[in-house]
């Protein structure tokens, strides 16, 4: 003979729910299971069905002619009352997207900012413009080991008047 256990809160939960028709699949095979195996939750199984039985012979209660009344009559009341408490706040949402706008615009600012200080400058287009020549005959600069015999070069009375040799 199987042993005497008794239910905890959650297999009485689940037994509920079981007898409610609530579970479905592999949670109402394990209810089923524990009919099978446990004569306690069988016995519990059993009272909660005779109990729920026994609700259908009682009395049921009419709700009094004043209740729909009452209840349209709060349900105006209170909507009265978020109505009238929602015009208080309308000027946040417009506060919040204002705070949010400033945030970001300050965000932005400093991001621009803080590039702009942060990162080297590199030449203009005018620089890269002016300095043409020597880009372009950069490699003949490179063989070249001593500046001041570039300039002398550069003078027209080294070689003599171009003229003359012609």
């Amino acid at each position: 003979m199987a042993e005497r256990v008794p239910l905890n809160k959650k297999e009485r939960a689940e037994l509920v729910a079981y007898l409610d028709g609530e579970l479905k699949g592999a949670a109402a095979q394990k209810v089923e299971t524990q009919l099978t195996l446990n004569p306690e939750a069988r016995a519990e199984a059993e009272a909660l069905k005779r109990t729920w039985e026994l609700l259908d012979f009682l009395p049921r209660a009419e709700p009094s002619t004043e209740f729909t009344q009452r209840t349209v009559s709060q349900i105006v009341s209170v909507r009265a009352m978020a109505k009238g408490a929602a015009t208080v706040p309308a000027r946040r949402p417009w506060l919040l997207g204002a705070g949010w706008a400033a945030a970001v615009l300050l965000a932005v600012t400093a991001g621009f900012t803080g590039t702009r200080l942060l990162t080297p400058t590199q030449p203009g287009e005018q620089e890269l413009v002016r300095d043409l020549r020597i880009i372009e005959n950069k490699r003949l600069y490179e063989l070249v080991e001593d500046m001041d015999f570039l300039r002398q070069l550069d003078t027209p009375d080294l070689f003599g008047d171009e003229a003359a040799g012609s």
